[in-house]
Parts: structure tokens; sequence; C-alpha cells
């Protein structure tokens, strides 16, 4: 039995799912799985970051550890009921920031990323400049869990291009050779067997550094994997790394223990190689994919999976965008900020994004929010709202602009979005706006390339009324 649900999805409770209607919600039929499903809401579960039920569950996240307040909630996903006084029985699906595959009581629960192929192939090609943008890679069936195969083949390409710059694992073999020419050392065992009366040639044994079989094995099988879902061009960055993959390959199928052996093998252990460890590991879930499930009853009992942290590629994506649009700022994500540093209460910020201007000092900062916005009161959250006047203060003096940008549900209207004046109270000519970029599950690449262009022209319209020494450049990909 599956369920699907988005990220970000009900956090105020606002869509309960009836009793009545528990089987419709998740496309279920079967008296059986219905009463499953019950079960499976009978109790409160709840997985966080940090939970103890993580240990089971691969998490992955993009290219730098971000920063959360050691008291901060970061809920994953909760399921749970809720009775009413004469009134039929509720359900609630509760998820967080992390999208991915979660097994649990016999129950695959797919988090999707809801916004549709096109922005998440678009936020992984900014990330990596990679191959993703290309509107010809696309999955073969229309499903699902092909949108976190994908995710991973993104993460398996670039871990690997990157690993495999100072080759692929190798180790010492044993070998011998009978020749006229001595290499290593002479086998006198066999030369006294063979070789009295000697007649030219001798056997010796030496060393040599050889592929490792079961490493060559799992990754050549892992880019055959993605090929027969994605097509060839997948793979167009690694062509010469995998026509080497293919004239070491054995000819034989990677098994689950062939995997395991791989990702133990202690070649992996040498600096040198120590890239490959990640790179197993998703090798490891593109050549399982639909085998995830625990292989007995006991295991059922544990939540098993992988999750992406998809908060963070969303800014990512918004940092190289806004870093490759305009080349007079620079774009740092994460910027730590140290305030009250001689005081008991110390403690650094992190901001999303901090742009400066190069020439002038002057500074934007955004902080991007992977959650839903449609445009009404609600959307913003009240905690969001303060974080970002928090760091619009600590800016005061060179500030000329902030806001929250979202991924929009709809088409922006900037006289309700954009305010003249930060706090809305008209004593000063710092800009806030509530801004992002119009996604749909139905954008085309190039209605997604046409949405970024409007959300730049934005900003820059926006920086060019109050800093004189910006000049605007445009770079589209």
């Amino acid at each position: 039995m599956r369920i699907s649900v988005p990220v970000n999805h009900n956090f105020y409770e606002e869509a309960p799912i009836r009793e009545s209607a528990l089987g419709e919600a998740f496309a279920v039929k079967k008296a059986g799985d219905r009463k499953q499903l019950q079960q499976l809401f009978s109790s409160v579960y709840e997985l966080k970051l940090g939970a103890e039920q993580l240990k089971q569950i691969k998490l992955f996240n993009f290219k730098r550890k971000r920063f959360f307040e050691p008291d901060e909630e970061r809920l994953i996903l909760k399921l749970y009921s809720k009775e009413k006084l004469e009134q039929e029985k509720e359900y609630f699906v509760q998820t967080g920031l992390y999208a991915g595959v979660l097994f649990y009581k016999g129950c695959k629960i797919n988090i999707t990323t809801k916004y549709g192929d096109a922005f998440l192939k678009r936020m992984l090609n900014f990330v990596a400049d990679t191959y993703v943008d290309n509107e010809q890679v696309k999955a073969k069936k229309d499903e699902t869990e092909n949108q976190f195969l994908f995710i991973i083949a993104y993460l398996f390409i670039q871990s690997l291009e990157k690993a495999a710059v100072l080759g692929l694992p190798q180790q010492y073999q044993k070998h011998q050779e009978r020749s006229h020419k001595v290499r290593g050392s002479i086998d006198f065992n066999d030369f006294l067997k063979r070789d009295i009366p000697f007649q030219g040639k001798l056997t010796s044994t030496f060393r040599e550094r050889m592929y490792v079989q079961e490493i060559v094995d799992v990754l050549y099988l892992a880019l055959r994997k993605l090929e027969s879902v994605f097509g060839k061009e997948i793979h167009s960055r690694l062509l010469g790394l995998n026509q080497l993959l293919k004239q070491q390959y054995s000819g034989r199928f990677a098994s689950y223990t062939t995997i395991q052996k791989a990702k133990a093998h202690q070649s992996i252990n040498n600096p040198m190689y120590s890239g490959f460890k990640k790179v197993l590991e998703y090798a490891e879930i593109i050549l399982l994919d639909k085998d995830l499930m625990p292989e007995d009853e006991r295991q059922q009992l544990a939540t098993t999976g992988y999750l992406f942290d998809i908060a963070e590629l969303y800014e990512l994506y918004l940092e190289k965008l806004l870093s490759r649009n305009f080349s007079d700022w620079s774009v740092n994500g994460q910027e730590e900020l140290s305030i009250y540093q001689q005081q008991f209460y110390k403690r650094p910020m992190f901001p999303d994004l901090v742009m400066k201007h190069r020439a002038s000092g002057k500074v934007v900062v955004f902080d991007a929010k992977f959650k839903k916005m449609e445009m009404q009161n609600k959307d913003v959250d009240r905690a969001d709202l303060h974080q970002i006047h928090s760091y619009s203060g600590y800016y005061r003096n060179v500030l000329i602009a902030s806001g929250l940008i979202y991924p929009l549900s709809k088409v922006i209207n900037t006289t309700t979005a954009h305010s003249e004046s930060i706090y809305g109270n008209d004593e000063n000519e710092i800009k806030f706006i509530i801004d992002g970029i119009y996604v749909s599950e139905n954008h085309s690449m190039k209605e997604q390339i046409e949405n970024e262009k409007a959300f730049i022209e934005r900003v820059s319209n926006i920086i060019n009324k109050t800093n004189n020494d910006y000049k605007k450049e445009n770079h589209w990909l």
C-alpha cells in the first residue's frame, strides 16, 4: 500500500480527512488496505530531524550543511487522528520540508515536491550546472518514484564526476605469469617442479594495481539503470568514465551482496577514494529502487527510506540565480551574523541570501521560503516575517531592500506584495517585498525560464530605484 502527500502540507490542520473519505483520499479500494490505513493513524506517529528513527533513513543534503537553531523543530512527517464529538473521526497528515520515500508498517509514503518536474530540474541545473535542464531528459514512465530517482540521479552523477577525478578505486592483486621475462619474484616451487632441466620460461609472481571489480560493476550498472529510465543524455558528462566502466565490467549482475561488498571495500577508506562512499550510497538506491521495503516482519516496525532537504535545494537555486544575473553584486548564502558577542545571550543569525554591491557596499537581504504562497495573509508565517525583519535591522545602515522569496502559486501583484518602505510606515526608503518565481506542475522548461526572468526583472527594478551604482546585466542559461 502507498500514499502520496506534498511537502509542507497541512501545517494548520486545514486539510483533515474524514473517515468516510479515507479510501478515496489515498486511492485505496481494498477493504484490507483501508483497515491498514486506519491502523496506521491509530496512534500518533511523528518523525523529526534528529529522531531515533532517522538512523534507518538515508538523509541527503545538497552541498552544504544548513544552520538550525538548537531548539528548532524540523518536522518530516506526522500521522495522527482525532475523535470528533458526534462527528466522523478525522485523519491528518502533516509534512515538513523534506521530500522522499518512507516505508512504515508496510506502507510506502511518497512525500512529493508538488511543483512539477520542470521546476525541480531547473533547480538542480542551477546547483550543479548539469544535464537536467534539458527537456529531452525525461523519465520513460510518469511515476512519482521517478521524481525522486531523478534527484538521486543528479546526486549520483555529480558526486561520481567529482570522485573520479583521481580515478576509480584500485587495489593490489597477486598474479602469476609464465614467460621468458621475470616480473616480481620467481616462483621457486614451480621452478623445481616444471623447469628442470630449464627450457627458457619461468613462472614469476607479482602484484599489480587493478580496479575493484565490485565497485566497477555497481557503478556501471547504476549508469545503465539511469539510462534505461531517462535515456543516454543522463550521463553525457561522464562519457569517458562510462567507456572505462564498460571495458572493466565483469558481465555479472550486481546482487545485494555485491553492493554491500563494494560499500565496505577497504580501498574507499583511502583518502584518495573516499568520495566514492557517497557515490556508492546513491548507486545502492538506484539499483535497489523499489526493493527498499524491509525484508521481514520484524523490520517493518522500523521506518526506512530516503529523504532530501528540498528547502536547501531551493536556497541554493536562488543563490546561483541571483549570482548569475547580478554580476555587480556578491551573493552569499547562510552568511553568519554574530550578535551580542560580549553578552551572555550572544548568538549567530544566518540569513539565507545576502546581496552586497561591490562598489557601494549597499545590501539586499532575502530569506528563501519553500512554502505555499497564494498571496493570502495566512501564507506569510508570523515567525518568518519577524525573522526577516531581524536580519533587516542588523543591516539597517546599508540596507536598501529585504523580503521573503517563495515559489509562487499564482502570478504576483506587486501593488499588494511590494512595500515602498520597511514596516510600511513611509519613514524610510528601504523596500520590503514578498516575491518569488511563479511555478506550476504544468509549466514547461521554457515557461519556467520566462518566469525566472520576470522575477529577476522585478528585483532589478527595486535595486535600481535606490542604488545608482548598479548597472543592469542579464546572463541567462
